[in-house]
């Protein structure tokens, strides 16, 4: 057995890339603190060097499909026991005195050990797994995985020794919790001390994420075929071949293909508003969540159109809100922002002071030292 450390953290990803976000300053803020590791798992499976979040990290090299990917769900279903199983042994070498699970998929052989050696289990849930398979009007499928996944969610978040959650209307979806229950934001750290914000000669729109149904962007391409002095710039994945071959032949969007955080970042900053859109039919998440780019347009001041957070966006009025399934609404809601610049600016403006005001990392990692003080105590 190695020397007793304090914390491992654990997240089914390489936690190094663009879904790890939250992984990373996780790691990063409670390594000031406490000697950590992070566990991950690089599913392209070949080895790669270890790269240091901040202490060290340690990847399961197995090659498996992500979900989204044809016959991915089942491929991976496949092999995570194979992952667990990594994961429980690398837990009892090092003797953590507390183990953070992120999600679902990787708390299991963290609850064996939390029982096993008699140590600290903190469940983080980003997305509610049973909520994903929560669709309206559905096949029988998906109502029986949720009904299969959601007792699981909320057994192991009732027998974790603090629960922590994205969001308070998340948290309000359990049915039973455990005595500590903690709200961190996925916040961002300021990154627009290294940058500023530009504006060009025409109006720039930009979509953040994979090209997948959805997410809008079958509307906002039927919007910006007659839509003059706007042009709709679109970073991510492409997981819809259809979908993308139409934003194709529409001259007025463009695609910036998967980029670097740091490179969207920059393309944030040289943009005049950000537009997010989900269809809450098939991503039920989102009515209880928080889409991190929400909260990323704050940081970089730049206004948002949205279907989601009406909350957050009524209390900074760092954008306008619109309803998915009404496209002309959507399509003026574009308009009013592209021939209004002092209305768009005031809007990020106001998103701009609400992050340094509230909506920061640095206020979460002060929430994240708080529970950690408080589990390690005990």
């Amino acid at each position: 057995m190695l020397n007793l450390i304090d914390i491992i953290l654990v997240k089914s990803d390489p936690i190094k890339n663009q879904s790890s976000i939250r992984a990373n300053q996780l790691i990063q803020s409670l390594s000031k603190r406490y000697s950590i590791i992070g566990l991950g798992w690089n599913r392209k499976g070949k080895q790669t060097k270890t790269e240091n979040v901040h202490n060290f990290l340690q990847l399961f090299n197995l090659r498996a499909r992500y979900a989204y990917e044809k016959h991915g769900t089942i491929y991976l279903l496949a092999k995570v026991p194979f992952f667990w199983l990594w994961i429980f042994f690398k837990l009892c070498i090092y003797r953590p005195k507390a183990v953070h699970a992120c999600d679902l998929s990787t708390v299991l052989p963290c609850y064996i050990y939390k029982i096993l050696f008699r140590r600290k289990l903190v469940f983080d849930i980003v997305d509610r797994y049973s909520m994903v398979y929560t669709r309206k009007n559905e096949n029988i499928f998906f109502r029986i995985l949720y009904s299969l996944v959601n007792p699981l969610e909320e057994y192991f978040a009732s027998r974790s020794d603090y629960l922590l959650v994205v969001s308070d209307k998340m948290l309000s979806t359990f049915r039973t919790k455990p005595r500590k229950c903690a709200t961190i934001m996925n916040c961002c750290e300021d990154h627009m001390l290294s940058r500023k914000r530009t504006e060009g000669a025409s109006f720039k729109l930009l979509f953040t994420g994979h090209i997948n149904r959805g997410r809008g962007l079958e509307t906002l391409v039927d919007i910006m075929k007659d839509l003059k002095d706007v042009q709709l710039v679109i970073t991510g994945k492409n997981k819809e071949i259809n979908l993308f071959h139409k934003i194709q032949k529409i001259p007025n969007i463009k695609y910036e293909g998967f980029l670097a955080y740091d490179s969207v970042l920059d393309l944030e900053a040289s943009c005049d508003a950000l537009i997010a859109l989900y269809d809450l039919d098939l991503q039920s998440q989102y009515e209880y969540g928080m889409a991190n780019k929400i909260l990323e347009s704050m940081m970089c001041g730049l206004p948002v159109i949205t279907n989601i957070s009406h909350e957050i966006i009524e209390e900074t009025k760092c954008g306008m809100t619109v309803e998915y399934q009404k496209p002309e609404q959507i399509k003026n809601a574009i308009i009013t922002m592209r021939d209004n610049p002092e209305l768009r600016r005031g809007y990020g403006n106001n998103g701009r002071q609400a992050f340094l005001r509230k909506y920061n990392w640095k206020n979460m990692e002060e929430k994240l030292y708080r529970v950690y003080e408080d589990l390690l105590s005990l």
